[in-house]
This record gives structure tokens, sequence and C-alpha cells, in this order.
């Protein structure tokens, strides 16, 4: 039975408003997924085909739901903003807009196939929004609506499935149904990618939460898994999150979520999981790595640089302050309030590995931080003391030799040191030790200079060697390490003058050595050898 056309273009202007006001056209899709989702649907399957004989493409939405009968299609179907679900919080739709969004890939033919109650009705709408209600014979399950639409040719049936997928990827991933797209499921369950993923549930409401690297973190907003929207915020650095909620509305034009007290009420679901539940979940995996556990130097990194948000931001409780999450070198790791109750003498430092000047350090009573620079351990202690650890580096020490060696090394010391007395340099010792240490900063220098023997010598005084009366005399202590030094000890069994005079120049290269001085050292050291040979 086929009843009058009938016209559904009497809302005029306001019609074409409401279709085309969505940015995507391809929209139309969320929209009947939300439609069937209501209508109690299992199951969706989103079908595109060619017709190439007469260059048609078809767009296939099959639901399983509750279908309609005509009193649906007469009063719901074919009339705008007539919902039934207002105030229904179990519904997601609450204007009765969505079927009108078909509209808007500009179809040349929409037929919806539907029944309930045990009548079935086709009811097909033409381009001008005219159309006509039959009856149909045979049984309809649930809900098939197919858009028809000219195309150019395959190329744009391909873009057209692309547009669909992209569509559904957004708006529809997380819907509690099986959805799928020419026979490939696009749906999937509320989760995140990310570290210390927490997970609560309450009336209503389902949140997944997680660590990510990027600061500017999602914050994602579904009801019954369609997306209302998803944004970027640094209001929680680094933790992103997805609610979906019962409670949640999208706007009109579906491009925003209501901020009312509804959202106000979720936000507090998320700040509270956020200092709780995340919070633990963090600090024990902050713990086990700086006891040394597994984790990559991404999820390391992370970890710190999180919790160092967090506390900048000023949301920890005092109890942060007691987890032992601070790696050291030689010792076991330390907690926030420990750093704080330190000697005040007792300075912060950083290395990443074991040397000779960590452990001078470490029997000094420093605290040595197994950190880099710029690191997420380095911000955490900044962002929590204040205070940025100095590089070990920026100091060194310089191990003795054994007797045996220094005797080896004698010849050298003891031309370098008459060489310096004939000279306007000041240096009551000259030694020898070992530079090249792992981790050593002067492991390529021939030699250094030290206030006294064994001390810890800051990088910015190591080339000084005082001239002149008031001047403090120093050590010069030469690297048994170096190549060059270990080359000119064998010189100087023969020509200890000559080995005293290239060490000196090799040490005062970086930026004491003129030619003036070259030439005086050089003059002393031929008039120091002229008078042991003619001795």
């Amino acid at each position: 039975m086929t009843a009058g056309a009938q016209d559904i273009t009497n809302v005029g202007d306001a019609l074409e408003s409401l279709v085309h006001q969505f940015a995507d056209p391809w929209a139309f899709l969320r929209e009947l997924v939300q439609n069937a989702i209501d209508a109690g649907t299992e199951q969706l399957d989103v079908r595109i085909e060619h017709d190439e004989p007469r260059g048609t493409m078809i767009v296939e939405v099959v639901d399983f739901g509750e279908g309609m009968t005509r009193e649906i299609i007469d009063t719901r179907l074919t009339r705008l903003f007539s919902s039934a679900k207002e105030g229904d919080y179990t519904k997601i739709g609450r204007f009765g807009i969505g079927f009108v969004s078909v509209f808007a890939t500009d179809p040349e033919l929409v037929c919806v196939d539907t029944g309930r109650a045990g009548e079935w009705w086709r009811v097909v709408f033409r381009r001008d929004r005219s159309f006509e209600r039959i009856r149909l014979h045979s049984p309809v399950e649930g809900t098939t609506v197919r858009l028809y639409k000219p195309v150019a040719g395959a190329a744009e049936v391909e873009q057209a499935r692309q547009r669909a997928r992209e569509t559904l990827q957004y708006w529809c991933k997380h819907v509690k149904i099986e959805l799928r797209l020419d026979g490939e499921v696009v749906s999937g369950p509320l989760d995140l990618d990310g570290l210390c993923k927490v997970e609560h549930r309450e009336d209503g409401t389902t949140l997944v939460m997680a660590l990510v690297a990027d600061r500017r973190a999602l914050r994602g907003y579904y009801h019954g898994g369609l997306t209302l929207h998803e944004e970027h915020s640094e209001d929680l650095p680094h933790v992103a999150f997805k609610i979906d909620s019962r409670y949640l509305e999208h706007s009109l034009t579906r491009d925003n979520v209501i901020r009312d007290e509804n959202y106000a009420k979720a936000m507090a679901i998320v700040g509270q999981v956020a200092r709780t539940r995340l919070v633990d979940a963090m600090f024990a995996a902050l713990e086990r790595i700086a006891r040394g556990g597994p984790a990559s130097p991404a999820a390391r990194e992370l970890l710190y640089r999180s919790a160092a948000a967090q506390i900048a931001g000023g949301d920890p409780s005092p109890a942060w302050s007691e987890h032992p999450v601070i790696p050291t070198i030689g010792g076991p790791p330390l907690t926030l309030a420990e750093l704080r109750a330190r000697p005040r003498a007792s300075k912060l430092w950083r290395a990443r590995a074991p040397s000779p000047a960590v452990d001078r350090l470490l029997a000094d009573g420093h605290r040595v931080i197994d950190c880099d620079a710029d690191d997420g351990v380095a911000a955490l202690v900044a962002a929590a003391l204040r205070e940025r650890p100095t590089a070990v580096a920026s100091v060194c020490v310089a191990p003795p030799v054994s007797a045996a060696e220094a005797e080896r090394w004698a010849p050298l010391c003891a031309g370098v040191a008459a060489l310096l007395r004939a000279s306007k340099f000041r240096a009551r010792e000259v030694t020898v030790a070992h530079l090249g240490y792992p981790g050593s900063p002067v492991a390529q220098r021939v030699a250094i200079s030290q206030a006294k023997p064994g001390e810890l010598t800051p990088l910015a005084d190591i080339d000084q060697l005082g001239s002149g009366w008031l001047a403090s005399s120093r050590v010069l202590v030469i690297s048994a390490d170096h190549a060059i030094a270990r080359s000119l000890r064998a010189v100087a069994g023969r020509e200890p003058e000559l080995a005293a005079y290239l060490l000196l120049k090799a040490f005062l290269l970086r930026g004491a050595l003129t030619p003036a001085l070259d030439g005086e050292l050089a003059a002393a050291a031929a008039e120091a050898r002229w008078r042991r040979t003619a001795a």
C-alpha cells in the first residue's frame, strides 16, 4: 500500500540549515549509529558498494534493533525536533534531528526499510525532501538505510570509503556494539596507550587514565561509546583520559561537550582518580625504577617528568615526599624528604655511573643522584627542592699511581720540576696520576694542576699555574694514561730536558702559551741540558 506523497520541506530554510550543520557531511554515519544503539541493536554493518553500470554508489547501514512502526515513522522519522528521548539518560541522542543528516552528502535517493510489531515499511526520500511510505509484505528485521549517490568512478567510491572509515573510527570507535565497515570491525573498548593505566567504574560512568609523553594530553568525552568531543590540554600535564558517562551530552552542533553541572561532576571524578589511584601507580613504578627495575629510557623519562609536572602544579600531598624514588649512585634510592633533610654542607651532585670522583664525593658526605642534566629525575628534584644537581663531570680527581709505577715516571717528573723552577711558574710539586678513569672529564689532558694532591678540582681550575711572588704554588699532575705523556716518559730517560719542555708545552697549549713564553721555556731547557752534559 502506498501513501500519498508527502512534503517534508515545509520547514524550508530550517531543514537546509539542519542538514548542513555538520562540518563533515559523513557525520551522518555517527547519527545513524547513535539511533541504532538507541534502538537496541547489538551489531551494525556499514557497507559501501559501487554500481558501476549505473554510475551509482550505495551506502548501506544495517542495524538489528527494534525498528519502527508507522506511527514512529509519521511522528518521528519525518518530523523535525520531535525526539521521544528528552530526559531519558539511557538514550544518547536527545534532539530528534539525527536522521535528516543523511541528506548532507546530497544523495539522489534515501531508502529506509524497517519493521516492528508485525508491520514492515519502506520509506523513500527524494533529493527534494519529498517522500513516500510503502508497506512491505516480507519481514524486515531492524532498520536498513540505503543512500544512492551518483559518482564519477571507482576512485570516488574509494575516497568515500576512506571518509566513512575516518568518521566511524573517530566518532564510533568505542561503541558497545560490534560495528563493521565492509566486514572489518572498527569499534573497540574504551582504552588508552600509556603508562600506569588505571580504570575506574561507577554507576553510569567509566574512566580510563594513563600517563603519556605529550604534556598536552588527550581528554576524551564519550556517551555510550560515541565520541562527544576530544581535545588536548595541559590542565593535567602528561595525564590522558577517556571518560564515558551517561551524564555527558554533546552540543547541538555535535562539536563539543556541554560544560554543565554534569560535566563538572565528571571532571571531579577525573581529578579524584588522578590524585589517588594514578599517583599511587606512578610512584609504585618510580620506586621499581629507582631500585633498578627494568624500564625503557622513554618510560623512565615519562614517569619522572609526569611526577615533576604534578609537583610543579602544586597538586601532590605530603605523602609524595615519603616514596624512595630518587635513584642514587653508590647507595639506595632516596626520598624527597631525605634530600631536603640532608646536612647544609652536603651538596647534590649528578652522574650516571660510579667513578673515583663519585667515590670521593660520597666519602665527603655528598649525595650523588643517578641522572643527566635535563632528564626527568633532575626535573623532579628541581621541582621539589628548587635545586638542580651539579654535574660530577664538572670536577675531577687524580687517583695516584703505584709506587713502582711512580719510579718509572720519576725522570720526567724531575725534569718538569726543574724546568718550572727555571721559569716564572710556581709549582711546589710535580707528580703523576691516573686521569683516564671511567667518566673522567680530563681523560684527554696530558696534565692538570691542583691546589693539593688528591683534592676534587673544579675543571675551571685545572689549567691554572701561578707565576710571580704573590701567586699560590700548585701541583702539576701528569696523566699516566695519556699517550703523549707515556711517550715522553720514555724520552725522559735519555733527554729529560727535551721531554720536560714538550710536556709543559702540551700542557700550556690550552691558553697560557705564547711565542715569547715558548721561547723562554725552550731556552731554559737547552741551558739545563748544556749544564747536564757539560758536567
